[in-house]
C-alpha cells in the first residue's frame, strides 16, 4: 500500500518554477524554517518584487501546499507502516481500500484551524509513530469482560480482526451471519459495506483511514422478521505493539437488518492486559436499518488512559425502524466519535444518550449529527458531560437538521455538563436546523457547578459534603448510564468513572 507524494515535493524543490517565480522567496529553507511569508512581506515593502499580484499568489498558494505535504506525509508514513500480509482476499474488502486509498490522496489530516476539529487536539495522535499490535493477552482479556446475558452470543474482536475461537455465538437463531468478511453473505455486504462512509468523504479523515488499513470486517447480517432475544456483545480488544512505536488497530463493524427483524448490539472498547497500555483504536460503525427494523446500541468505551480512541458510526433508518444509542465514554487520553444518522423514511424514531467523564489531561468529543427528511418523524438526543480536572476538555456538536419534507417531527436536543473544578472546559455548540414549519422541537443546553442548593439539602440531613459530592456525580451519569442495562457492564463503567475523579479531588462548592 503505497501513496505517493507528488514529484516535485519529495526532494523539497520549489513548487512554482519558470521565469515568473521569485526564486529566492521558495528556496528549501523556507519551507524548513516557516519564515516564507515573513520573507515575502520584507521584499515586498523594500520594493524588490515588482510583480505584487504575483507574490501574492505564490503565498498562497505556497501556505496551501505546505499543509498538504505534512498531511501527505503523515498519510503516507501511517499507510507505509502497515502490511497487508494478512489481508484476506476478499473483494468486496479490497473495493473498499482501494476506494479509501484515493479518498487519502486528495486529503488533509485535521488541524485546529479545521472548523470540525476547532477544539480537538489530535496533534498527538499526527505525531505518533505506528505499529501493528502484538495480539497478546487477549484470552485473559475476555476473562475480564464478562457479560452475562451474552455467555453464547459474544462476537470477539481482537487489534481489528474477528477471532472465532473467544467467540461464543451458539443461540443465535438460523439465517443470522455473525462473523468476518470472509464467510458473510456477499450480496448484502456487497451492497453496504462503505457505502455510508463514501457519501461523507472527507468529511470524516480517520473513516477514510480505517477503509484503507481495515484487515476484516465484523458482519452481522440480520434477515428480515427475525428477533435475536440475547444481546450481541462486541468486545473489541487493543494490544501493545512489541517495540516503542503505537500499536494501531483498524476495527470496521458492518450491521445489517432486515424488514421487522429486532436486535441489542452492545459495543464495548477495552485494553489488553495492563492498564497502562498504549494503542491507538480507529474504529467505524455502519448500520442499516430496513422497514419496521429496531436496533437498541449499547456503546462502551472504557480505553486504556494511554490511548487514543476514533470512532465513526453511520446510521441509515428506513420507515418505522428505531434506533436507541446509549454511549459512555470515558477512558482514553483523547477521544472522538463522529455519529451520523439519516432518516429516509417516515414515523421513524431515533434516540440518543451520551455520557462523557473527562479527567486529568483527557479529552472527550462527540460531533453528531441528525437529519430528518420525512413526515412524522421523533429524534431525541441527550448529552451529559462532566469534566473533573482543570486540564481535562469535554466537546460536544450536536447537529439536528429537520428538512422541507420532515412535517409533523418531534425533535429534542438537551446538553447538560458539569464543571467540578476551576479552569475545566467544556465546548459545546447545539445546533437545531429547522425547514418544516408544521413541527415540535426545542434544544437547550446547560453549563454549571454542582448546585449549592443540592448539597444543602444532603448537608442538613447529616450527610457530609465528600458524599454528597459523590452521590451528586454518580447520580448525574445514572440518567445515562442506567440505560446500559447490564449490570456487569455499568460496573465497569462506574469504576473507571471512580478512578478518574479520584485522581481529581473536589473542592468544596464554597471555595470555587
Amino acid at each position: 500500500m503505497h501513496v505517493p507524494l507528488p514529484q516535485h515535493l519529495q526532494h523539497g524543490q520549489n513548487m512554482v518554477t519558470g521565469p515568473s517565480a521569485c526564486s529566492h522567496h521558495l528556496s528549501p529553507r523556507h519551507f524548513r524554517c516557516g519564515t516564507l511569508q515573513q520573507r515575502m512581506q520584507a521584499t515586498q515593502q523594500n520594493g524588490h518584487c515588482p510583480q505584487r499580484r504575483l507574490c501574492n499568489t505564490v503565498q498562497a498558494a505556497a501556505s496551501t501546499q505546505l499543509e498538504t505535504v505534512a498531511d501527505d506525509r503523515w498519510i503516507h508514513r501511517t499507510l507505509s507502516s502497515h502490511t497487508d500480509s494478512h489481508r484476506p482476499q476478499n473483494e468486496t474488502l479490497e473495493r473498499l481500500h482501494q476506494q479509501c486509498i484515493d479518498t487519502l490522496k486528495t486529503m488533509r489530516m485535521p488541524t485546529k484551524r479545521s472548523e470540525a476539529y476547532r477544539f480537538t487536539d489530535v496533534t498527538p495522535i499526527m505525531s505518533a509513530s505506528f505499529q501493528a499490535a502484538s495480539g497478546d493477552g487477549a484470552e485473559e482479556a475476555v476473562a475480564q469482560h464478562p457479560l452475562d446475558a451474552a455467555t453464547s452470543s459474544r462476537l470477539v474482536i481482537v487489534d481489528g480482526v474477528a477471532s472465532p475461537e473467544l467467540s461464543s455465538l451458539s443461540s443465535m437463531p438460523d439465517g443470522v451471519y455473525i462473523g468476518g468478511i470472509e464467510n458473510a453473505p456477499s450480496q448484502a455486504v456487497s451492497q453496504q459495506l462503505g457505502a455510508q462512509s463514501a457519501a461523507y468523504g472527507n468529511a470524516l479523515p480517520f473513516a477514510a483511514l480505517n477503509g484503507a488499513l481495515a484487515t476484516d470486517v465484523a458482519c452481522v447480517v440480520v434477515p428480515a422478521g427475525v428477533h435475536i432475544q440475547q444481546p450481541l456483545h462486541v468486545l473489541y480488544l487493543s494490544t501493545e505493539s512489541t517495540t516503542a512505536a503505537t500499536a494501531m488497530s483498524n476495527p470496521r463493524l458492518l450491521v445489517i437488518m432486515g424488514d421487522s427483524s429486532s436486535l441489542e448490539l452492545v459495543e464495548e472498547f477495552a485494553p489488553g492486559p495492563g492498564s497502562g497500555t498504549k494503542y491507538f483504536t480507529n474504529s467505524v460503525t455502519e448500520v442499516q436499518l430496513d422497514e419496521g427494523a429496531q436496533l437498541n446500541h449499547g456503546y462502551a468505551e472504557v480505553q486504556s488512559g494511554a490511548s487514543y480512541h476514533m470512532k465513526a458510526s453511520m446510521v441509515r433508518q428506513a420507515a418505522r425502524s428505531s434506533y436507541t444509542c446509549n454511549e459512555a465514554a470515558m477512558g482514553a487520553a483523547i477521544s472522538r466519535h463522529d455519529l451520523s444518522i439519516q432518516q429516509v423514511g417516515e414515523a421513524t424514531s431515533t434516540t440518543l444518550r451520551a455520557f462523557t467523564v473527562c479527567g486529568e489531561g483527557q479529552l472527550h468529543d462527540l460531533h453528531s449529527k441528525l437529519h430528518l427528511n420525512h413526515p412524522e418523524g421523533q429524534a431525541k438526543q441527550l448529552h451529559k458531560c462532566i469534566v473533573s480536572a482543570a486540564t481535562g476538555r469535554g466537546v460536544f456538536d450536536g447537529n439536528v437538521r429537520v428538512g422541507q419534507a420532515a412535517q409533523k417531527t418531534d425533535a429534542q436536543q438537551l446538553s447538560r455538563n458539569l464543571l467540578l473544578v476551576p479552569r475545566a472546559t467544556v465546548n459545546v455548540k447545539p445546533n437545531l436546523q429547522i425547514i418544516a414549519d408544521d413541527v415540535k422541537c426545542s434544544h437547550g443546553c446547560a453549563v454549571s457547578d454542582l448546585e449549592e442548593d443540592q448539597m444543602f439539602y444532603f448537608r442538613a440531613r447529616g450527610i457530609d459534603a465528600d458524599a454528597a459530592r459523590q452521590v451528586l456525580v454518580y447520580s448525574f451519569g445514572a440518567e445515562v448510564t442506567q440505560h446500559l442495562k447490564h449490570k456487569q457492564l455499568i460496573q465497569r463503567v462506574q469504576k473507571v468513572v471512580a478512578t478518574t475523579l479520584a485522581k481529581a479531588p473536589l473542592l468544596p462548592v464554597e471555595s470555587r
